[in-house]
């Protein structure tokens, strides 16, 4: 049996706020939309990722992790954690293909928006209620994680043992 509190608290805090409260709260809504449009693209563009075309969503928006999955598999996870140990709530991070079976049904593309999108990608909405301060520490977060896993992703690379050719195995004798 679930709760009525959700139900009671959406109902007394649209009350409170009114009609009018409420249509000022969807129009700024709006415009910090425009804001975190350009604020995403240009995070994007400077980690080497694009902002994904999403025509008829005026809400959410999505930035590619192609650069991060070429880091490592484990590295477009380890977005989503870093950014949820740092309170960025709003963002969600999808990975590539991921199945899952729950009571013997497999879904494809588990927790993305299609079974099989092309690339794996970070979700973010303006909701009611978002600032201009919010989108501007969830873009300064993500860019700290970001470049904390390039980092780390370049770090684990030149420190990985360098295969050896036919030439240079040594000789058992």
């Amino acid at each position: 049996r679930a709760s009525a509190s959700p139900s009671l608290d959406i109902l007394i805090t649209l009350l409170t706020l009114g009609a009018n409260g409420y249509k000022k709260y969807l129009s700024e809504r709006k415009e910090i939309y425009s804001f975190l449009v350009e604020e995403l693209k240009n995070l994007a563009s400077a980690h080497g990722e694009r902002l994904l075309h999403t025509p008829h969503n005026p809400i959410s928006l999505a930035m590619s992790l192609d650069g991060l999955q070429a880091l490592s598999n484990q590295a477009v996870t380890q977005l989503g954690s870093m950014l949820f140990t740092r309170q960025v709530s709003g963002a969600r991070v999808i990975p590539l293909g991921k199945d899952q079976t729950i009571s013997g049904h497999t879904f494809r593309g588990f927790m993305s928006h299609s079974e099989s999108y092309p690339c794996p990608y970070l979700n973010a909405a303006s909701a009611v209620g978002i600032t201009r301060q919010d989108v501007t520490l969830c873009m300064k977060r993500l860019h700290k994680c970001l470049n904390a896993l390039k980092k780390d992703g370049k770090a684990a690379r030149s420190s990985s043992p360098v295969p050896l050719t036919n030439q240079e195995v040594p000789d058992k004798d």
